[in-house]
């Protein structure tokens, strides 16, 4: 387990290297919230139900 994690690591290590930080960074975060938006949508509409 302690490979794989080491192995995943050090492929963002050399993407980081290639493209930059900030683009990796921001991949990544755009990628979670594209995964996510359903479940952020929901808890939005959530959100205004329960404060009107």
């Amino acid at each position: 387990m302690l490979e794989i994690i080491s192995a995943i690591l050090q492929k963002v290590e050399v993407v980081m290297d290639k493209y930059g930080y900030w683009k990796v960074s921001g991949v990544v975060l755009l990628g979670i919230t594209i995964w996510q938006l359903s479940n952020i949508i929901n808890a939005f509409a959530t959100l205004a139900v329960v404060l009107k």
